[in-house]
């Protein structure tokens, strides 16, 4: 049984709770490579969002595209299909795909699920 909660104001009225989501992408796209750099979580609220930036990441002219999850601070399951389905995507088209900046919590996701076998994911360098 799911609840939802309804926060009631200072007059009593109750209104449903809003939430705004933090996630966002840039998309950069210098010499033969396209960046596509995500910041937030990505999880089921988002995953439309991300995956068209990483189509558009996909339509773009060049030989690589990186997906930068240096901003991520959370991914879901999710996210991690639609890493895997873009990933899939892209290796029919002949266009490798790299993921860089991953923190070590986010990195442990790819090694829990054994993606790391499948995708190339390159953990965020220790200080």
């Amino acid at each position: 049984m799911t609840k939802t909660l309804h926060p009631v104001s200072a007059t009593g009225a109750r209104h449903p709770a809003r939430f705004t989501s933090r996630f966002h992408t840039d998309i950069y796209a210098p010499g033969d490579r396209t960046i596509v750099r995500a910041h937030g979580e990505i999880d089921r609220a988002t995953r439309k969002a991300f995956r068209a930036a990483l189509t558009t990441g996909l339509d773009r002219p060049r030989s690589l595209l990186i997906v930068d999850l240096a901003g991520v601070s959370a991914l879901g399951g999710w996210g991690l299909a639609v890493l895997l389905g873009v990933a899939n995507r892209a290796a029919r088209a002949g266009i490798p795909i790299t993921i860089v900046g991953a923190r070590p919590r986010v990195y442990r996701r790819f090694a829990l699920t054994h993606l790391i076998d499948r995708l190339d994911v390159h953990p965020t360098p220790t200080p």
